[in-house]
């Protein structure tokens, strides 16, 4: 088994999120006036740290994105950039094979830092 390298532990859920990607480079995208692409998908796993989205859409690996989900009470607009992408289907990685009891979800995966770390509450995923 692989070593825990993550700073923030993970939560398994399965939370509708909507996501806007940029073209550029994340630290000077003003996401206020910038027109982005959209997608969406769910939220398969998420830590204070960044999310594990199941999606149908195409995005490349650094995109600034923009994560917006809500989670219990709290409705959250999360900046990031896109760490990782890949299909599920054929695809005999770890991270592959446990995502895919979402492949109703969705045909890939993305996985998104969050610039910051966000407050969550493990009751309300």
């Amino acid at each position: 088994m692989m070593e825990e390298k993550r700073r923030y532990p993970r939560y398994p859920c399965k939370i509708k999120a909507k996501f806007n990607f940029y073209e550029g480079n994340p630290d000077e995208i003003d996401y206020d006036l910038t027109v982005p692409a959209k997608g969406s998908g769910t939220i398969c796993d998420i830590s204070e740290g960044g999310a594990c989205i199941i999606t149908r859409d195409r995005v490349a690996v650094g995109s600034p994105a923009l994560v917006i989900f809500k989670a219990g009470r709290n409705k959250f607009s999360v900046p990031g950039r896109i760490v990782r992408t890949g299909l599920l289907q054929n695809n005999p990685t770890e991270v592959a094979k446990r995502l895919a009891a979402f492949a109703s979800k969705g045909d890939a995966y993305i996985a998104v830092e969050f610039k910051e770390p966000i407050p969550l509450d493990p009751e309300t995923l």
